[in-house]
């Protein structure tokens, strides 16, 4: 069964691709999704390509004065529309557009984090079991039973700029953590997939482990016999056919918007035991989205 529902825009005034530009940075931008700079030398922030595989030499320079970057290993370069649409692998502006408003959107209740200073970036001060009752409160708002937290989640005590925080850490194969809380969300470089291997043949996939925590809470999505794969990010789509290849079958729980049907299609594509299971929420954003209906009519 194909998947044919795209999530549409909110009505409204939608910023254009010229005020993007104008109004957001960057670097900023390049943070939110997890990507830190290597370093810093006068006004550029240079990177290993977030854009490409492979580098070891960071050759990826973003000039903040004129808010523009440049990849020196392929020598292309543009503005924040231009690198959003080589990040996201897309050319449909419109999508594009909304991908980047929901990025800086998502981080406005704490944008105090992001810096533009040599020194910046997160400092993790230590790991330690979910006890915050705010941060608990956090993911039963969102449907998630305490247990569930706990069993997957840590409490992470970290510093930016000079400033303690606690969240809600899920770590991610690299040694990173996405980080998650009450109108936050960011993560601790490095960025990757999230791999919860249980030995058996089958693997589900999510976007994100809201969405993975999400699927725990609803009995009638289990799948016996099965590991767990969350993208953290859907840039990693194309990093994971080894994985892929060591499981009999698929299931997909990707979001329902243009990017999640986008990567379902390409992942399809590459074998017939992959099973899109988004279908079975088709009025819902993604599979939180779907728990929260639930228990709202009151049938979980």
């Amino acid at each position: 069964m194909e998947r044919n529902k795209v999530f549409a825009v909110e009505k409204g005034k939608i910023m254009n691709a010229k005020q993007i530009n104008q109004k957001y940075q960057i670097i900023d931008f390049l943070l939110l999704r997890g990507f830190k700079e290597s370093y810093v030398k006068g006004g550029n922030y240079w990177y290993k390509s977030m854009i490409r595989t492979g580098e070891s030499t960071p050759s990826f320079k973003v000039d903040t004065k004129l808010n523009l970057w440049y990849d020196h290993g392929i020598g292309i370069g543009g503005n924040l529309i231009d690198l959003a649409c080589h990040l996201f692998k897309s050319d449909n502006m419109r999508q594009i557009i909304r991908e980047l408003l929901e990025t800086f959107s998502s981080f406005q209740p704490q944008n105090k984090i992001i810096i533009k200073t040599e020194n910046a970036g997160i400092q993790l001060l230590d790991t330690e079991k979910l006890t915050d009752e705010n941060l608990i409160h956090y993911l039963q708002n969102r449907g998630i039973k305490k247990e569930i937290g706990e069993k997957y989640c840590q409490q992470l005590g970290y510093v930016n700029a000079g400033k303690h925080y606690k969240s809600i850490g899920f770590r991610n194969t690299s040694g990173g953590y996405e980080l998650r809380g009450e109108g936050f969300k960011s993560c601790i470089a490095p960025k990757d997939i999230s791999f919860i291997d249980n030995g058996k043949s089958n693997l589900s996939v999510f976007e994100g482990f809201i969405d993975f925590l999400s699927y725990l809470m609803l009995p009638e999505f289990e799948i016996q016999d099965c590991n767990y794969l969350i993208l953290n990010s859907l840039s990693f789509i194309g990093q994971i056919d080894n994985i892929l290849n060591h499981h009999i079958r698929t299931y997909l729980f990707l979001d329902n918007d243009t990017a999640g049907l986008n990567a379902a299609d390409k992942l399809k594509r590459k074998s017939p035991f992959i099973i899109d299971l988004a279908v079975f929420y088709p009025n819902n954003k993604d599979l939180n989205d779907y728990l929260s209906s639930k228990i709202k009519n009151n049938e979980i």
